[in-house]
């Protein structure tokens, strides 16, 4: 979770809250805090909480809970005369921006504006890949009128901290933020920026221009949200704004956006809307509480609220981005009462845990198993889809979108993950000897269906049917169950060589000697006996 670092003076300022009083009403919001040794506050806070990054977000979260305040504010956007033409450009199309005047940097809110941007970029922005932040001094952007497009590599700027020009090229080359971002965004030498007067004053994701540089003298903002996400990146605008908007004599200026099939007006300060019931919030909770004071609780978080009846309509203000259905609602309804108020219920029917009958009976097979002198493995259900291919697999399940190729698919068969073992502990001492209980996933009419199932094998010098044989007899006499044996014509064993297993005239598996086209397969020198039998 985020970890942020405020000066306690200002924050106890803000809130009004003495120290403890403040770490308890933080704690209550999901946040872990403590003073550190250089004397500053640092917060732990949910990553479902951008809002709260910044001073001020704390502040009016904080309020709300303690009760000072209710609510949120409606936001007056005035009117003003900057246009962004969007150009679109191809690896991130997406901005809105947006002005705030009588912001009033200094030493001390600057560094906790810059803190702020950055934890934003990790969370939501997924370290500038879905969203990135410019942040520039509004009285020195060249023009009102800008332009946000792809700009060649040769074109040139003044990057942050330099007095200089480089080209887009040098800047992603030798700069550290160049060096860190700038392969997110740049394609066919081609990167995009937004451009005023002909001056780039920012290169998305990576860096602003020196031209619109913050200084603790900076009064009005002008900030920038690009990206290849319309809802985050207007959410991320709409939550600096609104955070900011907290300072005092603070006042939000909307940028016309001109796009290349519409035109919006941002900040957008979007609004949702979700109803909840009495009735489902006093279901979840266990609690008695009247409508009023369920709304009551849901000021005190910060939402505005409309009461008809039975149902409350709750309005999202534009700094949540975490409120997606009711049950969010419910979980903030709790932290406003206190989890340690809310009492908890005894169960009306106490019922006595015990182990399943499947998982019974797997502890019996282990036992019998590690008898019998074999090594228990463990392997992951997902396996290789060249590996099936190669098996000449064909009822398995590929993955859609697999993390690595060396598992995209569900394993049909114990056999693979078994076969797979013996190869990687080929220069072991003789014998091997090793079985796994797990889930296989079998595909029957195109529905996945899962089983549990037990494999067995043994790899030595010289084997044969009899050694297999005599531990599957083994096994199903100690456990009790009357079988039979029939002609088995499973792909992966020697037809002839193998059996199957029928229990209540039903094949549950098979056993018997390896092919030698699946050891050739897998360069494997020695004979493997193998079992696999269905548990259940």
């Amino acid at each position: 979770m985020p970890v942020l670092k405020f000066n306690p003076n200002r924050i106890l300022s803000l809130t009004g809250l003495n120290m403890d009083s403040l770490r308890e009403a933080l704690f209550s919001l999901k946040c872990e805090s403590n003073i550190n040794e250089q004397n500053q506050l640092e917060v732990e806070i949910n990553p479902d909480r951008p809002d709260m990054y910044i001073g001020e977000g704390i502040a009016r979260a904080v309020k709300g809970l303690s009760n000072k305040e209710k609510g949120f504010k409606d936001y007056y956007i005035e009117n003003t005369n900057f246009e962004l033409i969007n150009e679109e450009p191809a690896s991130r199309p997406i901005i809105s921006a947006a002005i705030l005047y009588n912001v009033n940097l200094d030493n001390e809110f600057l560094p906790e504006l810059i803190q702020f941007q950055e934890k934003l970029h990790e969370g939501i922005g997924r370290k500038r890949k879905k969203v990135a932040i410019g942040i520039h001094d509004l009285r020195k952007i060249p023009s009102n009128k800008l332009v946000y497009k792809d700009a060649p590599i040769s074109a040139k700027m003044i990057p942050l901290n330099s007095n200089d020009y480089k080209t887009i090229e040098e800047v992603l080359k030798e700069t550290e933020q160049g060096i860190k971002y700038g392969n997110i965004s740049l394609l066919n030498n081609k990167h995009p920026a937004i451009i005023s007067s002909n001056d780039i004053i920012s290169l998305p994701p990576v860096i602003n221009s020196n031209i619109t540089r913050l200084d603790e003298k900076t009064k009005d903002l002008f900030i920038d949200v690009t990206g290849t996400d319309f809802y985050y990146v207007n959410k991320t605008l709409d939550i600096i704004v609104s955070n900011l908007a907290e300072r005092d004599n603070v006042k939000i200026g909307k940028v016309k956006i001109i796009n290349k099939n519409d035109i919006k007006i941002t900040p957008l300060m979007s609004k949702e809307e979700v109803i909840v019931t009495k009735d489902y919030v006093n279901n979840i909770l266990g609690e008695k509480l009247s409508i009023n004071e369920i709304a009551d609780h849901l000021l005190r978080m910060r939402y505005n609220v409309e009461i008809d009846e039975e149902k409350l309509k709750v309005i999202i203000p534009p700094f949540r981005a975490d409120i997606i259905r009711d049950i969010d609602l419910v979980e903030d309804i709790a932290m406003s009462i206190g989890y340690n108020n809310i009492i908890p219920n005894r169960p009306k029917i106490m019922l006595k845990g015990s182990l399943m009958d499947l998982t019974i009976l797997k502890r019996k097979i282990r036992d019998i198993m590690i008898g019998l002198g074999f090594t228990e493995i463990q392997s992951l259900t997902l396996v290789s889809l060249k590996t099936l291919q190669d098996l000449g697999e064909q009822n398995y399940i590929e993955v859609l979108n697999p993390v690595t190729t060396d598992f995209n698919s569900l394993r049909p068969s114990l056999f693979i993950s078994i076969i797979q073992a013996m190869k990687n502990n080929v220069k072991s001492s003789k014998p091997i000897k090793i079985f796994e209980i797990g889930k296989i996933v079998e595909k029957q009419n195109n529905v996945p269906i899962d089983k549990e199932k037990i494999g067995i094998a043994i790899m030595d010098e010289s084997l044969s049917y009899e050694n297999i044989q005599s531990v599957v007899y083994a096994l199903l006499k100690l456990l009790g169950i009357d079988f039979k044996i029939a002609d088995s014509s499973n792909k992966y064993l020697i037809k002839g060589r193998s059996a199957d297993v029928i229990v209540k005239d039903k094949i549950i598996g098979s056993f018997g000697e390896v092919s030698p086209y699946i050891l050739e397969k897998f360069n494997l020198e020695y004979p493997i006996v193998f079992a696999e039998l269905e548990l259940g």
